[in-house]
């Protein structure tokens, strides 16, 4: 339709003091790129654009290098939730056992919420056919690291209804985003 991609809007509140210079300088370290934060922002992907003397910066800007990207997107942030049983259930049958919301920047989440589900994967140990003690997990580590990426990478985060939700049950795991 000609819209432009939501990612590279310009945020209309927000200025270059809501972005974490710090973790911009960070990350330009860990790519070998020689210019400044600034530089980096102002070149790439436009991030930060300056327009008749104002700064602009975009929402991926803020998605990304945000201070605190939930001032302008409040549901930019992952939500686990623990269920008892194989159910959701409401009301006065409710069975959640743990609900806990992960906020900052992308990456911040992605690490926050995997390090957090890694906590609540049950494991299993039995005696192997080689008589060695052996330990499975519920869900492999690379599984549990995959469906966070990909719910918090992919997310439509103009969408403004719900946050990305990791529903844990006994016998399965949901991902909504």
């Amino acid at each position: 339709k000609g819209e432009r991609f939501f990612e590279d809007k310009p945020v209309p509140e927000a200025d270059i003091e809501d972005i974490d210079i710090e973790f911009v300088k960070a990350y330009i370290q860990k790519i070998g790129y020689s210019k400044t934060p600034i530089e980096f922002l102002k070149e790439n992907k436009g991030f930060v654009k300056e327009k008749k003397g104002n700064i602009q910066v975009s929402s991926a800007a803020i998605l990304l290098f945000g201070k605190n990207p939930q001032l302008y997107f409040p549901r930019a942030r992952v939500r686990f939730i623990r269920y008892e049983g194989i159910e959701e259930k409401f009301g006065t049958e409710m069975n959640v056992i743990k609900d806990v919301v992960f906020e900052g920047n992308i990456l911040k989440m992605i690490n926050d919420s995997i390090a957090f589900l890694d906590t609540q994967i049950k494991e299993k140990t039995y005696l192997g056919k080689d008589g060695k003690f052996v330990t499975e997990e519920e869900y492999p580590k690379f599984v549990r690291q995959e469906i966070v990426v990909n719910a918090v990478t992919h997310r439509d985060y103009s969408i403004r209804g719900t946050d990305i939700q990791i529903k844990l049950f006994d016998n399965h795991m949901v991902v909504e985003s």
